[in-house]
């Protein structure tokens, strides 16, 4: 009696082998046509190799704009960064200047006030004294 072993390769369609058959049965059994070494259509799972090729070579020229394009906006980087490292001691000392200028304009007007409140001050001063000696005559 013949034993059967079960195949992985079909399990799908849960077939079993049996010991001492043919090749041309096995072929029959596995979809085989015309010894063209595959069965049917092939699933789209799969590629071939010169698929595969074209594939790659497209993903690579795609990878390579990219990194042209990656390189191109480093560049504008670099460039703003130099002209910023060059440029730091100017805004430094413009901002300086402009510091300066505000603290001279804020002495300028604690001047005007200090000498505003005492000449106002000085004048209601003199005129409550002339006021009294006016009164008192």
């Amino acid at each position: 009696m013949v034993k059967p072993i079960p195949t992985p390769y079909n399990s799908q369609k849960n077939r079993n082998l049996i010991v001492g058959s043919n090749v041309s049965n096995l072929m029959e059994y596995n979809n085989y046509k015309d010894g063209d070494g595959g069965g049917g259509n092939m699933n789209n799972d799969y590629v071939t190799h010169p698929e595969l090729k074209v594939s790659e070579s497209k993903t690579q020229a795609e990878l390579e704009k990219l990194n042209t394009k990656i390189d191109a906006k480093f560049e504008v980087i670099n460039h703003r960064l130099d002209n910023l490292e060059k440029n730091i001691p100017m805004i430094i000392e413009n901002a300086l200047l402009k510091e300066r200028e505000y603290q001279t304009n804020q002495q300028k007007e604690n001047r005007r006030f200090f000498w505003g409140t005492i000449i106002i001050g000085g004048i209601s001063a003199i005129a409550g004294v002339v006021s009294i000696l006016v009164s008192l005559l």
